[in-house]
């Protein structure tokens, strides 16, 4: 992905180990880190970072009691910024909180640093990632739905990190092909077609021919599902697998 546009990238952590932690990861990725630490307060973003894309990471325990209004502040603020939530444990409560005052995605903040990335990729190329189909249901069938601020139906569920070490003989992964890998792969980075045709010298009509046989044997209905996929099952321990 480092041809995509770099992202203004502004940590709220109040456990420093965490906010460490965090610029030790994204130092070498397109994110870009902001000099301030976000404390409840504003922050001072000069020409250079307005006309790059926003993204915050929240610590949950910025707000210990008050979440949702510190998300809906920020989005009040920053009109056009993504927001990511990390937190210790995957509450339903919290997590239904953040996503109805406009969160864009919430991870465990022990996420693996390989995931952890793709899920902010993801982030920025507009999708709303929350774990737990769990998680769906309940945002569904809520009494208050019809008072909600966000339309539930366009959340994009994202499942729970999968170990790439238990992925066994009869794993998807096996079955497809290296050029199948590749565009698979490519739907991670949200290419369109046309794009993943050029890169890989092919007829756009072969790479619809291989996304039907990726999605059919994975397992999944439509191209986000596969990128979604990807991301937990395409980490480097996974793309040591000996493809078909």
């Amino acid at each position: 992905m480092s041809n995509l546009l770099p992202v203004t990238t502004i940590l709220g952590c109040k456990n420093s180990m965490l906010r460490e932690g965090l610029r030790h990861v994204l130092s070498s990725t397109r994110f870009r880190l902001h000099s301030e630490n976000l404390t409840r307060g504003e922050v001072s973003l000069d020409p250079l970072d307005q006309e790059s894309p926003l993204l915050f990471i929240i610590d949950a325990s910025l707000y210990p009691s008050d979440l949702a209004d510190g998300i809906w502040s920020l989005k009040q603020r920053y009109g056009q910024a993504r927001i990511v939530v990390l937190s210790d444990s995957f509450n339903l409560e919290g997590m239904k909180s953040a996503f109805q005052s406009g969160a864009d995605g919430y991870c465990l903040a022990s996420t693996g640093c390989e995931a952890l990335i793709k899920y902010l990729d993801l982030v920025m190329l507009g999708e709303v990632v929350f774990p737990s189909a769990a998680f769906l249901s309940a945002i569904s069938g809520s009494s208050d739905s019809a008072d909600q601020p966000r339309d539930s139906s366009s959340i994009r569920m994202q499942p729970l990190p999968v170990s790439s070490m238990s992925e066994g003989h009869d794993s998807p992964i096996r079955t497809l092909s290296s050029r199948e890998a590749e565009i698979l792969q490519c739907l991670m980075q949200g290419a369109p077609n046309k794009v993943i045709a050029r890169k890989l010298d092919v007829a756009e009509a072969t790479v619809k021919v291989h996304i039907k046989a990726i999605l059919r044997k994975i397992r999944v209905a439509n191209r986000t599902q596969a990128a979604m996929w990807a991301v937990n099952h395409l980490s480097s321990g996974s793309t040591d697998a000996p493809w078909a």
